[in-house]
């Protein structure tokens, strides 16, 4: 039986599976903690005479389940009284030197295999699955359809110099082909809409950057989608909106009693409750020199109206805005070749890019070019070649929906909804630039 089922035999003698997790002796008795999954509900105190035990042992225990002495607390409202107790799996006593409760940031990568046991690690890895469940339940609430994507692809998709290259089996010959390790499904998602509609994929995506920062890694969990029938760039920002509250709203309820435990669930409140706002890229640059956000803080020079601002700057101005922005038109030379123009200023993309404080970027998103001749003009202004999109381009010569989507960095979206420092301490087994293990 569970452990969360034990207050349902109070007087009755039961046995349980577990590891041990915490151990506290006196002379003549001790108090064991035993675990049999994440969560306090999880958890049970057993009282014994002295027994020899280690600290994540696993064993079988048989006891009397009885009520907590009066003004004592534990987990639950019983303990478990020992009768007999068996070791099943063995540990070794230097578990909590390879593991010490504070452990820095190197020490729980390093030994991630064993930090995954910590309380906050494993409700946090419990919270990750619950999220994946709240991305299904808001897509499919809207009638999208999940598509599985290949991860090998025979194109660049966006082009440029971070992705994964791989030799990939011919058909005949000797000769291998070249392939990618995909950096979006996207395109494979605009290819699914005109069958079933509104689409979407929960599924990994890998970028090739040499970069440490506390917000990338080489391999993530990307949830891309694609609208269609977005006839105006307002409806495309619509739906974003949508998406974001119904994500905060969906996982709130989901996950109500593990964010309980880790602490955060006040913080999830809030964010349900913050205020999302539109501002344009010329806004934004006129919002930093309001703020003195500057393109070199030791010149003090300001961004001009079609710079890029960098990450570290732009995420300045959205911990000073204090609310969630959809940050919108671009000047195009910013966005791939199938971002769609804006029809009042061909000079800017419709994309959109949602911001959060204290994270960032979490959502890239934008309408689509839907005029044929329009999209090969833009690959052969990116240099990119017309036979290797031909399956992209037949979408406008037959039937486009004039779709526009959306690329959500999961781990990324709940490092800011936990409110976490770095996306390494929500990933179970993150990838970066030199991390291949464990």
């Amino acid at each position: 039986m569970s452990i969360a089922e034990a207050e349902q035999y109070e007087g009755r003698e039961i046995t349980i599976r577990g590891w041990v997790s915490k151990i506290q002796t006196f002379p003549k008795h001790m108090f064991m903690e035993i675990r049999d999954g994440p969560g306090d509900h999880n958890k049970i105190q057993v009282v014994s005479k002295i027994v020899p035990v280690i600290i994540e042992q696993y064993v079988e225990i048989t006891g009397q389940v009885a009520k907590l002495p009066p003004g004592k607390s534990s987990y639950q409202t019983v303990e478990i009284q020992l009768k007999t107790f068996t070791v099943l799996g063995e540990s070794n006593s230097d578990f909590t030197m390879r593991v010490p409760v504070g452990a820095g940031p190197d020490i729980k990568l390093e030994e991630r295999h064993l930090h995954l046991r910590s309380r906050e690690f494993s409700l946090i890895t419990v919270l990750r699955s619950m999220f994946l469940t709240t991305l299904r339940n808001v897509f499919q609430s809207s009638q999208s359809t999940e598509i599985i994507p290949p991860c090998f692809v025979g194109n660049q998709c966006e082009g440029g110099a971070d992705l994964f290259s791989v030799k990939y089996p011919p058909t005949h010959g000797v000769e291998y082909m070249d392939a990618y390790l995909t950096q979006s499904s996207q395109f494979y998602l605009e290819m699914a809409v005109p069958a079933v509609g509104d689409c979407h994929c929960i599924y990994p995506s890998f970028r090739a950057e040499r970069s440490h920062t506390r917000r990338h890694l080489t391999e993530f969990l990307h949830a891309e989608c694609e609208w269609k029938d977005v006839l105006v760039f307002e409806t495309h920002l619509e739906k974003l909106r949508w998406l974001v509250t119904s994500i905060l709203t969906d996982f709130l309820q989901t996950a109500e009693i593990p964010l309980k435990q880790l602490g955060v669930y006040d913080h999830v409140v809030s964010l349900t409750q913050m205020e999302i706002v539109i501002m344009t890229h010329a806004e934004a640059i006129r919002e930093c020199r309001t703020r003195g956000i500057y393109k070199c803080t030791e010149t003090k020079t300001h961004f001009d109206p079609r710079d890029d601002i960098p990450e570290m700057q732009e995420r300045a101005l959205i911990d000073q805005i204090g609310k969630i922005v959809l940050l919108t038109k671009f000047p195009a030379e910013f966005k791939s070749f199938y971002m769609a123009r804006d029809p009042e200023d061909t000079s800017l993309s419709l994309g959109c890019d949602v911001e959060v404080p204290g994270v960032g970027e979490v959502i890239g998103s934008g309408v689509r070019v839907f005029d044929e001749t329009e999209l090969r003009q833009r690959l052969e202004e990116s240099g990119l070649k017309e036979e290797e999109y031909r399956e992209y381009i037949d979408l406008r010569k037959y039937g486009n929906a004039r779709t526009s989507g959306m690329g959500l960095g999961v781990d990324r979206f709940l490092t800011w909804v936990l409110g976490k420092e770095s996306i390494r301490d929500i990933v179970t087994f993150p990838r970066y630039p030199g991390r291949l293990t464990p």
